[in-house]
């Protein structure tokens, strides 16, 4: 994938296209570092300047790991997973929300597994005698966040798992909660507490939008305020644009007015047939409607 096609992609497929690059070039420096005879060199600066520290004086001089942290993975079994639950469970999410919100609720919960992480290791005294040395990497307790939201917004819609099993989205999330509880006690401990702080959010932010406010609109504009500082590398001039909208390949101009009119009616009609699903299941779709849910998971 070249820059320009990175930057036209899906939020989802960049989180995805993120996340993967940073482990091929840590697995590509490992590779290296392991032929000149330090074979744990890379995964040992990896933890140094991008993994969480749960020590407060080592996250003081390390202030940007909260974000990096949930980019970074070390072990292929650990992104593959991370990535596999992303994949899927953000195309749901997306039949829901829009692309902003799935960064926003990746970078929020993230941060909360974070926060829950660094708090637990510093207050509950089973960890005091690790945490000069406690870290955390992984995507989990983003994606977690991500796969909570939806499970709390839609809990009545069935998926299969493995495409045989059926479990509606309320038990997923519950499995998903209580085997993170059960799984504090063993080896990985930091980890799963990181997951259960993503899970909070993920479940918050969906309840919070339920009732009218959503929890990401101020990292949402904060981000479209950033963007709008960033050098255009258009040449208007600065002058604002109409959005341009592609249908069949044939590109027309169009309003704001009419764009959110647009917006409005593909809404209501996604929550119609969500509302469908929830009640008869996604195999009582009509074709034109399977389309329909495909192609605004793309957007």
């Amino acid at each position: 994938m070249d820059i320009k096609s990175f930057f036209k992609a899906s939020m989802l497929n960049k989180l995805l296209g993120i996340n993967i690059a940073v482990y091929l070039l840590i697995s590509i420096a490992g590779i290296f570092t392991f032929l000149f005879g330090a074979p744990d060199l890379a995964e040992f600066y990896g933890n140094m300047y991008l993994a969480l520290p749960a020590s407060l004086y080592n996250l003081l001089w390390k202030i940007w790991t909260p974000i990096t942290y949930m980019f970074v993975h070390f072990d292929f079994w650990h992104i593959l997973a991370n990535m596999l639950w992303l994949y899927f469970m953000g195309q749901i999410f997306l039949m829901v929300f829009n692309n902003k919100q799935l960064l926003a609720t990746y970078i929020l919960g993230g941060l909360s597994g974070a926060l829950l992480f660094v708090l637990s290791y510093n207050v509950f005294p089973v960890f005091s005698t690790a945490v000069q040395g406690a870290t955390c990497v992984g995507a989990s307790a983003a994606v977690t966040a991500i796969v909570i939201a939806i499970c709390v917004m839609r809990p009545n819609m069935e998926i299969r798992i493995f495409g045989i099993i059926p479990l509606t989205l309320k038990w997923l999330g519950i499995l998903y909660v209580v085997f993170d509880l059960f799984q504090i006690t063993g080896s990985n401990s930091g980890g799963h507490i990181a997951h259960l702080g993503g899970a909070i959010f993920g479940a918050i932010f969906a309840w919070q939008y339920n009732q009218g406010k959503d929890l990401t609109k101020w990292l949402n504009n904060l981000i479209d305020k950033i963007v709008t500082l960033m050098p255009s590398t258009s040449q208007s001039g600065g002058r604002k644009q109409k959005m341009r909208v592609v249908y069949n390949e044939n590109t027309r101009e169009m309003s704001d007015s009419d764009f959110n009119r647009m917006k409005a009616e593909n809404q209501k009609r996604m929550d119609e047939i969500l509302d469908k699903i929830s009640q008869s299941g996604y195999q009582s779709l009509t074709k034109e409607e399977k389309e329909f849910l495909f192609k605004m998971g793309r957007k």
